[in-house]
């Protein structure tokens, strides 16, 4: 057996599920033996998931346990059963008839229809912290079944969603080990929230729960840190900012697709809403080519993810009302390694953030990954964390995202440095003795630097767990 301690992640999505909350737990996951700690992971049965990118998988170390619980499905519940039974001719037949003659839907099926309609309105009321609370029964009970056997030392719960800090928290209290509860996100000091009063009462006392029983609070920005300090004061034991960050290694080997180097290429990579969308910068591009500050034939926006959400349809309707169909090219979900390589040929990478006003709080994920990649920045950011950091280390270039002609200045002035970047040979040691002199500076939002500060928070839990018995 090994010598190891043993860390319990407990994570609803985690590869093959990809997305924005996925990187925190598998890169810990990823690291987390470099610093002796064997880890487990206990997650959702992805089968329900329609954003899947099996190539994550490949990061998990071959040491890394993964237990996989099976979630509730509405959906499925109140899908229609197959009426197509039996074998043979008979079977054939009927299928055959069925798809040739267009039949009503049966009484059952209109009924399952009108309840899914009616749970899905439902929801706000009943699914509570969030849509994955129905995950939370197989989760304890298979979460059980691993704290029995594989004698864990220390939970590690990641929220979003906040069903993992609950999960986590009947755990803890079952076992008694010791318990991190990490958040990537606010909960209750979120600015999604339901907007039902009685619901957030509820999700607030909820927390309470998770920050007076958790052995110690982690966060990723200063600002997170700070107001959780603020409303739970000395109910938290211990509060240590870890922050998000890249792995070196997804760019070690990072080929850059083929572009058109006679074209500024501007690519985002991932969802727009909303609140995040890339229309007041498509009307101050369309002004600097108005302006003939910028030449059409020369730039090009690429969307990778998702553009407008299904039913929606504004960031199209706005290309088309400018003009720009040309200068837009939308991709559409890709994976990672392929959005990274695109990435990596970019000339400008954008991040577009939210325009409430207590955005600037956040950090988003997407700006590490940036950090990796080494090209610049345009952040469409309110001002915060975010771009300080961009600031800072001079990553790019910062603007209000809802002010037009900053937004117009700050494109510009990444158009003319790569007009006079094309002008010029570069340098490639310099370049290369930049870029290492650039990560030691940034090494503190490195994924496997972060995996050690965990480590050690847990090397320190358990120590104190240690000489507490050992004084008993």
């Amino acid at each position: 057996m090994s010598a190891n301690k043993r860390v319990l992640l407990i994570c609803y999505g985690f590869p093959p599920i990809g997305g924005g909350g996925v990187p925190r737990p598998l890169k810990m996951a990823k690291y987390l033996g470099d610093f002796g700690w064997d880890v487990q992971v206990l997650t959702v049965d992805p089968q329900y998931h329609a954003t899947l990118d099996p190539s994550l998988l490949k990061e998990v170390p071959q040491t890394v346990k993964i237990h996989r619980a099976k979630e509730f499905s509405l959906r499925k519940a109140a899908a229609p059963r197959s009426t197509t039974a039996g074998a043979g001719q008979a079977a054939a037949d009927r299928q055959q008839a069925a798809q040739e003659t267009p039949t009503a839907p049966s009484a059952s099926a209109r009924l399952k229809k009108s309840a899914f309609r009616l749970l899905k309105k439902l929801k706000p009321y009943l699914l509570i912290p969030d849509d994955n609370i129905l995950w939370y029964p197989e989760a304890v009970k298979l979460g059980r079944e691993i704290m029995k056997r594989e004698q864990i030392d220390v939970i590690f719960s990641t929220l979003g969603p906040a069903t993992n800090h609950l999960v986590a928290y009947k755990l803890a209290n079952e076992f008694g080990c010791k318990w991190v509860a990490d958040y990537r996100d606010p909960w209750t000091q979120n600015m999604h929230r339901s907007g039902i009063a009685w619901r957030e009462r509820l999700e607030e006392r909820m927390e309470a729960k998770v920050m007076a029983r958790a052995d110690a609070v982690t966060t990723v920005t200063a600002t997170f840190a700070e107001n959780f300090r603020s409303k739970y004061g000395a109910t938290i034991r211990r509060l240590e900012l870890i922050y998000n960050g890249f792995d070196r290694a997804d760019f070690a080997h990072l080929q850059p697709v083929s572009l058109d180097a006679d074209v500024f290429h501007a690519v985002y990579a991932g969802i727009l809403y909303q609140k995040r969308n890339p229309r007041l910068l498509l009307q101050a591009v369309r002004e600097l080519i108005d302006e003939n500050k910028v030449d059409k034939r020369d730039i090009r926006f690429h969307f990778a993810g998702v553009f407008d959400y299904p039913g929606y349809s504004e960031n199209r309707d706005c290309v088309a009302a400018l003009g720009l169909e040309s200068c837009v090219d939308t991709l559409g979900n890709l994976p990672h390694k392929q959005a990274l390589s695109l990435m990596k040929a970019a000339d400008a990478l954008l991040l577009i953030g939210d325009v409430s006003a207590d955005a600037g709080a956040y950090i988003p994920g997407k700006l590490y990954e940036y950090m990796g990649i080494g090209r610049p920045i345009l952040a469409l950011n309110m001002a915060g964390e975010a771009t300080e950091i961009i600031e800072r280390y001079e990553l790019g270039q910062v603007c209000d995202p809802a002010d037009k002609e900053s937004i117009k200045r700050a494109y510009l002035a990444l158009y003319q440095a790569w007009k006079e970047q094309r002008a010029q040979a570069a340098d490639g040691q310099q370049g290369q003795a930049r870029d290492e002199q650039f990560f030691e500076r940034v090494k503190q939002y490195e994924r496997r630097y972060q995996a050690g500060q965990l480590a050690a928070l847990m090397d320190e839990l358990c120590a104190v767990e240690n000489r507490a018995v050992a004084k008993g």
